[in-house]
């Protein structure tokens, strides 16, 4: 029986954690909904499924990841291969009894992304720019499911879960193209057709910067606008925006071969950041 910290690498723990976090302050964002066990469903639904994707992920990339992530827990023999799809079914299974006790509207999600996830892991992946839109989408998709717990008019208020949602999607594109880059070696053998085995290395560099000044250049208008308390405004400008700017240079001057690990790494202590300048940022939060 393998041990527990395997089973967590091998889902990916701490992207459970964000995406149930991210169904969470969906709701937060879209006014003052009462908090009941749905929200707990909800958020418990998506860690599930973020857990299932990244699971089979790992068995189909088994081979794959003996060159590029050999520590991981199937390459490295931790865990047996059979648990990782295990894992899938019976997490994936559980997501979508607990979303049958939400709503159809949270189903429907749950079910999208179960079958964007699959689709993701077999064909999408090994095309350029798909697989990094299909992952960009769930990471913007788990704040509107927060919003659909009770109200999807709440959508179309701004501010509200709409602002991470366009956030989180811009911020997952830039670093998947950092992680496909970082994966180029074990991606080309196994002849999946990445951005990175199509284009020169330094036009995904421009097109990450692109992908993150946008970002930047949006986080303007909640700023202008006083959508959220002073709080909001000194998190994103200090901690996001120029360390943003900063992994954009570094990307840039930087010709180590580690630096696409370093800043994948850094981009996700960012994502958390920018979940602690809404929860703090919001008009009347704790």
């Amino acid at each position: 029986m393998p041990g527990i910290v395997p089973l967590l690498k091998l889902i990916r723990i701490h992207n459970c954690i964000l995406a149930g976090v991210g169904v969470w302050m969906g709701w937060y964002l879209a006014g003052d909904a009462i908090f009941t066990t749905r929200i707990y469903l909800s958020s418990i639904a998506a860690a599930l499924v973020c857990g299932a994707g990244n699971a089979v992920n790992d068995f189909i990339d088994i081979k794959i990841d003996l060159v590029n992530h050999p520590s991981r827990p199937l390459p490295a023999g931790e865990i047996p291969s059979y648990v990782a799809i295990l894992i899938g079914i019976v997490f994936n299974s559980v997501a979508v009894i607990m979303a049958l006790f939400v709503n159809w509207k949270v189903l429907t999600v749950v079910i999208f992304a179960i079958v964007l996830l699959f689709l993701y892991n077999t064909i999408l992946k090994r095309l350029p720019l798909w697989g990094n839109i299909s992952v960009s989408l769930l990471g913007g998709l788990t704040f509107i499911t927060g919003a659909l717990v009770f109200d999807d008019n709440r959508l179309f208020i701004l501010p509200g879960p709409a602002v991470p949602a366009v956030f989180a999607f811009l911020f997952h594109f830039g670093r998947e193209l950092v992680k496909d880059i970082e994966d180029f070696q074990g991606d080309n053998q196994a002849k999946y057709r990445t951005l990175p085995s199509i284009i020169p290395r330094w036009s995904i560099h421009l097109i990450i910067s692109f992908l993150f000044l946008a970002l930047i250049a949006l986080t303007a208008f909640p700023i202008i606008y006083h959508w959220y308390n002073p709080a909001f405004n000194y998190i994103v400008i200090f901690l996001v925006d120029l360390p943003l700017l900063a992994l954009i240079i570094y990307l840039f001057v930087n010709g180590r071969p580690g630096r696409y690990k370093v800043t994948s790494n850094l981009l996700k202590v960012l994502m958390l950041v920018g979940l602690i300048a809404f929860y703090l940022g919001k008009n009347g939060s704790p």
